[in-house]
């Protein structure tokens, strides 16, 4: 009666474990391109944890929003902020970390063309309506015709409408929030169990060794 619950729970943390070392080395892959440490990444890794728990942002958005904001240029401090930013946006008219997760990859996919396109302005307002402020804020329009008119670039709309962000009040973290909140931890404390377990059995080895054994 005990075998089943406890083996779901074992592939469960497991599965967790694995979940938290592909974000971890992403990170650390995306910040040793740009000359960065191991040591570095996991300090990342531990402020993005901390921002994590403000409402419109969880953990692993907060990781692949900073590797996808670096790869288009951003350091990791600056992708930190865009993101910090973003969140409080965000969760100000009751969004959380899937929309916010729309918002970076349009912000990275227009980095990437170096082009302010109406498409990818219209997906951010659907995710966070707030920019559309924050735009008339920072260029006084907020149409990409004219933004490419008055030849605003990418970087700098991203760099525009961060600092309007930046002035928005802080949205307080609600029962929402801390239900978010709570699943990171226990994926966290789930992840650390299924590391001692794949310490335990060598997992990897058990695996290529049944792979072989398949060939």
């Amino acid at each position: 009666s005990l075998s089943a619950p406890l083996a779901a729970f074992g592939y469960s943390a497991l599965q967790a474990a694995g979940d938290i070392e592909a974000l971890q080395l992403a990170m650390q892959t995306t910040m040793q391109d740009a000359g960065r440490t191991v040591g570095e990444a996991k300090a990342e890794l531990d402020e993005l944890r901390k921002a994590a728990l403000a409402p419109g942002l969880d953990f692993e958005q907060a990781v692949k929003g900073s590797v996808r904001l670096q790869n288009v240029g951003y350091r990791a401090e600056e992708a930190r902020e865009i993101l910090v930013q973003l969140a409080n946006a965000v969760a100000m008219s009751g969004g959380s970390a899937q929309e916010l997760d729309g918002v970076t990859r349009q912000f990275g996919q227009m980095i990437s063309k170096g082009r302010i396109l109406q498409e990818d302005l219209t997906i951010i307002q659907e995710n966070m309506p707030s920019i559309t402020k924050a735009m008339n804020d920072a260029f006084g329009t907020a149409s990409a015709e004219k933004l490419r008119e008055m030849g605003v670039n990418a970087q700098e709309f991203v760099a525009g409408v961060t600092k309007q962000l930046s002035l928005l009040p802080r949205v307080e973290g609600g029962i929402k929030n801390s239900l978010v909140n709570l699943r990171v931890e226990f994926t966290s404390f789930l992840a650390g169990v299924g590391t001692e377990i794949d310490k335990a059995f060598n997992l990897k080895k058990v695996a290529d060794d049944i792979g072989k054994n398949l060939r």
